[in-house]
Order: structure tokens, then sequence, then C-alpha cells
């Protein structure tokens, strides 16, 4: 027995189904292609990390901390970011600089910065300490 397919309901079908797509067509996420054997030998250093907003680690991760020596004697620090989720994420972080004796560096670039990561895109943040004083840093996100 043939059953006839009600033409509302198909045209809805039909509307959905183009819906999804043209959605799909707008995903947010970011294609990455790089030399297969890097180059590179950068100076990944050991990070503690002190989560306090479960809510934000979720969404961004640091997938790698390097620094380097600028001008001679400057610490310039770069951190590999990653957006987790398959969306655009806005997020705002911030470097602080330490000196050897614990007590932190007043810095202009101590300013909180924004930053727009596509769905699944990394990219890399970084500053230069201002002073050589500065032996150590501490990176901060919030939403």
């Amino acid at each position: 027995m043939k059953t006839k397919l009600n033409p509302i309901r198909a045209t809805c079908s039909l509307l959905a189904a183009g819906a999804l797509l043209i959605l799909a067509g707008c995903a947010t996420n970011v294609n990455t292609y790089e030399r297969a054997d890097s180059q590179a030998t950068p100076n990944y250093i050991p990070d503690k990390r002190v989560i306090t907003d479960n809510t934000l680690a979720a969404t961004i991760r640091v997938t790698g901390i390097n620094q380097s020596t600028v001008s001679g004697n400057l610490l310039k620090i770069q951190a590999t970011i990653e957006n987790r989720r398959s969306s655009l994420q806005t997020i705002n972080y911030k470097f602080e600089w330490i000196g050897e004796d614990g007590m932190a560096i007043d810095s202009p670039n101590e300013t909180w910065k924004i930053i727009s990561l596509q769905g699944r895109e990394t990219a890399t943040i970084s500053t230069v300490a201002i002073s050589p004083r500065a032996v150590d840093f501490k990176l901060k996100f919030r939403e």
C-alpha cells in the first residue's frame, strides 16, 4: 500500500533541511596548515595552572608557553592558546611581570587585552618585559 506524502509536511522538511545546511555552512571553525617537519626550536617552559573558573577552562586552553630574551636582557613570553569550543569566543587576558624578589613590577602592558578566536582556533599571545628586573610572569584570563 502506497502512502501519500503530505505536501505541507514535505515543504517543512525541505525548509528544515535547508536551514541545517545554511547553518553548517556558517560554522566558524578554522582549518590550519603548517610545515610537517617544523624548523622552529621553541624554548617551552613548564607552567603551573590555577583553575578557579571551570567554565572558562572549558572554553580556552593554554597548549604551551615559551620564552626568549630580546634586546639582550628583556624577557619575552609567548603563549599558544586554543579555543576548545566550536563557536566564536572572546576572551580577556593579561600578563603580569614579577621581579627576582617576588614583587610585582608595574608595566604599561599589564592591561586587559581582548582576543577573539573562531571555533577550535589556535593563536599566540605574547608580551615583552619593559625592565630587565622581570624574571617571572603570570598570565591571567577572564571572560
